[in-house]
């Protein structure tokens, strides 16, 4: 069944360019945490990155409150190390201590602080004390507020300080990965530089997204984020357009710019030429009285001026 395109969530046959970059890259460095761990993949969506992480680990389950994508998902990518369940967030329906890994990419802002607050606490419940919790949310100074934004479909975002701030009241080890479009696709720690061209990265503030990898122990993972950097040429195509549309809006601008200014100075010279005129017809109306005015200030000069007229 073709279900409806919302632009929210990711449909491998539907989503191109910036969006299927962003969540393919997500799930690639997910998996670097995952080989051989039974992984939970809350608010997995239509399955597509769960079946990604499965390539990797033992066992994955992928969770969602949309019952009609978790049947589809099954029914795609389902097999006997991938399943998949219907449910909210609010409540895991597993037992403790379940699970090595979760993952759980941009479904925190989809919910309000009272349910963020049970699906942490869920989170913590089902993880085994050595677990991992990886996590992304939209950061709001980058995500909504630069671009005076809105996505209708989220309750509660978080700036970076009150995303740290959230996990860490549950977490005391925590490690956060900056995700940003730049020329290309990027997921690296703060102020990586990019080893491609050694162009310095950006801070966690300057991201679009945030991505924490949090636990109770420490635990050392090789992170190869150089690998994770996506080119796509749709990107590009969107650059393009994007610039080719500013560029429209531009000329346009600018001829509505000239436009009023040639109407300026055309009401400009309407005016000149109505105060010229004011002034011609103001000395035609002086002109019968300067006889009089000089008559009645000099009468003896009036009186001459006459003589010698006759």
């Amino acid at each position: 069944m073709n279900r409806e395109y919302t632009g929210e969530r990711f449909l491998p046959e539907e989503c191109r360019g910036e969006i299927a970059a962003e969540h393919y890259q997500r799930y690639q460095f997910a998996k670097q945490f995952v080989k051989g761990k039974i992984i939970l993949d809350a608010a997995c969506g239509e399955g597509y990155g769960s079946s990604l992480l499965a390539e990797e680990a033992e066992e994955v389950i992928g969770f969602d409150i949309d019952k009609e994508a978790v049947e589809n998902a099954n029914r795609k990518y389902g097999n006997q190390k991938l399943s998949y369940l219907n449910g909210s967030v609010e409540y895991l329906p597993f037992e403790n201590q379940s699970f090595d890994v979760v993952v759980s990419f941009e479904t925190i802002e989809h919910v309000g602080e009272e349910i963020q607050r049970k699906f942490l606490e869920e989170i913590c419940r089902v993880l085994k004390p050595e677990g991992t919790l990886i996590m992304s949310t939209p950061n709001k100074a980058v995500y909504t507020d630069l671009v005076e934004g809105e996505n209708p479909f989220h309750i509660k975002e978080f700036y970076v300080k009150e995303f740290r701030e959230f996990l860490g009241g549950r977490f005391a080890h925590m490690e956060f990965y900056c995700q940003y479009p730049n020329l290309g696709y990027f997921i690296t720690r703060e102020g990586e530089s990019f080893n491609i061209y050694n162009k310095k990265g950006k801070t966690q503030e300057e991201s679009r997204y945030v991505i924490a990898v949090c636990s109770d122990v420490p635990q050392k993972y090789e992170v190869n984020t150089a690998g994770l950097t996506i080119f796509e040429d749709q990107m590009y195509y969107e650059l393009n357009r994007y610039a080719h549309e500013k560029e429209q809006q531009i000329l346009k601008m600018k001829a509505e710019v000239e436009a009023f200014e040639q109407q300026l100075e055309d009401s400009i010279q309407q005016q000149k030429e109505y105060i010229a005129k004011l002034e011609d017809d103001l000395r035609l109306l002086k002109e019968p009285y300067k006889a009089l005015l000089l008559h009645w200030r000099h009468p003896i000069k009036y009186l001459r001026e006459k003589i010698k007229g006759k």
